[in-house]
């Protein structure tokens, strides 16, 4: 039955190609082992077939299609896992000498020094072939440092650290997309070897990276510190700099958007040139009477659109925003509508297919849902829309422009919120007010001047522009922290299951892109994932991957912690993932027992009963010896024969070394453990977990 309303939506059929594709993208990040390299393309090959067997059988033959873009999707994932490859460090190694060339720095708070890319490496201790492509370190030291230099220094380099639970973010994967095998640090100043290393493969890079050293020291000179590092990062994607306070305030306010260059600051730029060539050009009545002026606008628009883009880093992000404004632009030239659902599918497919690691990223999730969410929404009221606006006057058109400011707001915050709930496990309740004030001071204030600013550069004249621009990025500032400081300001809650989330985004999908009353049937999966929220449990017990820090949930849901200082970057995400970010953490008693905390702890550990199992956490090899015949789970930073052992469940040092961080959830007899490496298995990205 679906097969036969499918027939009957052949126009909209393309618009399904991006979600076929992205499901066999999901496909290959979900296994947990990595596929032979033809499957891909052994799979979409077997469909062409089909598809050539089956042509005259509609029903068939669009199932068919839909395997061909499944398979389309694992092998672009497949080949994108081969292209980035990379050798991954497998255990700490320091003090070593590291040389190299600086493929970017990125300055940090004031006194905190830069994190520094750096490629073409030499690592004392690794061969060639372990080498990384590029390593990423914290360099304190660093201000005449500059891209394209060869440097060489004494540092610590570790692996990319891995999930901080079982199904967290996985920083290990995203490094190795990045082409990144090792994070680190320096011990002393970088010496510099050479300055401005030629280096073809990575020279045009090298090239922006020196515009935006130039511009980030032009900036300094004409702001203040906070809004001069806001002003940065939208001039030269450089985020850095930016106090930890200002990104928390944004973050908090809903405006976190703002910082994270994405279509609405490509989208801003292009049409802040685009407004201000076809003004320039409307005041000659000759041109605009025999040229086309809203093409030429556009042309130069879509120009201003990629120096942008690669201005700030060409970054995912970026060339999504960039495909996305190029097509609108395009359409423009070619007299095509602009705002179409196709456009959207395009870019998606285009950035799927070419970059099908951006699927799993939360920027490409988060941009796309706004998008599409805004455009469906705009296709569906058009029509009164636009009889509004030829009614209005002067006045009433003003209105309309700030009741579409606030029907953006609301349509992108809603479509938005879903994703930020699931990854970040908050939602800033006071967004649409914030955005209210923000955006138009964004897109009148801040990203025209911004774009003037370039080429006032040049010739030394960028003062005013840049003026400008501090004015609104203070008010900016001044808006997110009014916001972030009202009670309730953020809604927390505790992590989801991924099975309720992507039963929303595909019922959200099906209401976008089904025609016809068969939208309703988008109710079911919404209703599923409603239904199965609150089946998913928080874990009862969480171990770190360093075994440093242990985690224990009591009986008032409170998660209570065994250090605050050890691994607090750990700490602060599992308190996050229990939905209490920025609260300080229960700290396990030093002495005896804590309300609602269910061990009794002393020198030699805790230990106690938890939801019926008796658990023991060993501080000493003596303990771990006497608590082995006592418990029934027995978590130990010491190595622990299972034969001398009788503990039902044993996880020691070596247990958390080969599998990474573990969760477990105690029901009455029975105990689900689950560790980062069965989650992940093993993939070219997770080294030696």
């Amino acid at each position: 039955m679906v097969i036969k309303h499918f027939t009957r939506q052949r126009e909209r059929l393309f618009l399904w190609a991006p979600v076929f594709l992205g499901l066999g993208i999901v496909i290959y990040f979900a296994l947990r082992f990595e596929p032979p390299l033809y499957v891909g393309g052994a799979g979409a090959g077997a469909s062409l077939v089909l598809i050539a067997l089956l042509r005259a059988e509609k029903a068939a033959l669009f199932s068919c299609l839909g395997i061909f873009l499944i398979f389309v999707g694992i092998g672009a994932a497949q080949i994108s896992a081969v292209r980035h490859y990379t050798p991954l460090l497998d255990k700490p190694l320091g003090p070593v000498q590291v040389e190299g060339i600086v493929y970017s720095a990125e300055p940090k708070e004031t006194g905190k020094g830069s994190r520094v890319v750096l490629s073409d490496l030499t690592i004392e201790k690794l061969a060639p072939a372990q080498t990384p492509r590029k390593i990423r370190v914290l360099v304190r030291a660093d201000r005449d440092i500059k891209a394209g230099d060869r440097i060489r220094f004494l540092g610590k380099l570790n692996p990319p650290a891995g999930p901080v639970a079982p199904g967290a973010f996985d920083f290990q994967r995203y490094a190795y997309f990045q082409e990144i095998g090792a994070v680190g640090f320096a011990y002393n100043a970088p010496e510099i070897l050479a300055r401005k290393t030629p280096f073809p493969a990575f020279a045009p890079a090298l090239t922006f990276e020196t515009l935006r050293a130039r511009i980030s020291e032009k900036v300094e000179t004409h702001a203040s510190a906070p809004y001069a590092a806001v002003m940065i990062t939208l001039l030269t994607g450089q985020r850095g700099a930016v106090r930890e306070e200002d990104k928390e305030a944004m973050r908090d306010s809903g405006l976190a958007h703002l910082l994270a260059i994405s279509g609405l600051h490509v989208g801003m730029a292009a049409g802040a040139v685009f407004f201000f060539v076809r003004l320039l050009l409307a005041f000659f009545p000759f041109i605009a009477l025999h040229c086309p002026i809203k093409k030429i606008a556009a042309a130069a628009a879509l120009l201003a659109a990629v120096f942008y883009t690669f201005m700030v880093g060409a970054g995912i992000p970026a060339q999504r925003a960039l495909m996305m404004t190029g097509l609108v632009l395009l359409a423009v030239l070619f007299d095509r509508s602009p705002f179409s659902m196709r456009l959207v599918a395009l870019a998606a497919f285009a950035v799927l297919l070419f970059s099908p690691q951006s699927l799993v990223g939360v920027s490409f999730q988060m941009s796309f849902a706004a998008v599409a969410s805004l455009i469906f929404f705009y296709q569906w009221i058009r029509p009164f829309w636009s009889q509004l606006y030829r009614r209005a006057g002067f006045l009433r058109r003003i209105g309309l422009y700030f009741c579409g400011v606030l029907m953006t707001t609301v349509i992108a915050g809603f479509a938005t919120g879903l994703f930020a709930l699931y990854h970040f496990q908050n939602f800033a309740l006071y967004g649409v007010l914030s955005n209210m004030i923000a955006v138009p001071l964004m897109g009148v204030f801040v990203m025209p001047f911004a774009v003037l600013s370039y080429p006032l550069m040049l010739v030394g004249l960028e003062g005013p522009a840049l003026n400008v621009m501090e004015w609104g990025v203070s008010w900016i500032l001044a808006t997110a922290g009014w916001t972030a400081s009202l009670d309730g300001a953020v809604w927390k809650v505790p992590v989801w299951s991924p099975v309720s989330f992507g039963l929303f985004v595909f019922g959200g999908l099906f209401f976008m892109l089904w025609e016809g009353r068969g939208k309703i049937i988008a109710l079911l999966p919404v209703i599923a994932g409603l239904v199965l929220l609150p089946f998913y449990a928080q874990p009862d017990i969480l171990v770190s991957a360093k075994g440093g820090l242990v985690g224990v949930r009591g009986q008032n849901g409170k998660l209570y912690l065994s250090s605050r200082r050890a691994e607090r970057y750990t700490g602060e995400n599992w308190m996050r993932r229990n939905g209490r970010r920025d609260e300080i953490p229960e700290v396990w008693p030093e002495e005896g027992g804590a309300e609602g905390f269910p061990l009794t702890c002393g020198e030699q550990g805790c230990r106690g009963v938890l939801r019926g199992r008796r658990v023991s956490f060993p501080k000493t090899a003596l303990a771990q010896k006497e608590d082995c015949g006592w418990a029934d789970i027995l978590i130990s930073p010491f190595p622990v024969r299972d034969k001398e052992c009788g503990a039902e469940i044993v996880i020691d040092r070596f247990d958390v070394a080969k599998n990474g961080a573990y969760a477990l959830w105690l029901a009455g007899k029975s105990v689900k453990i689950r560790s980062v490496r069965d989650v992940r298995g093993q993939r070219p990205w997770t080294g030696g977990s």
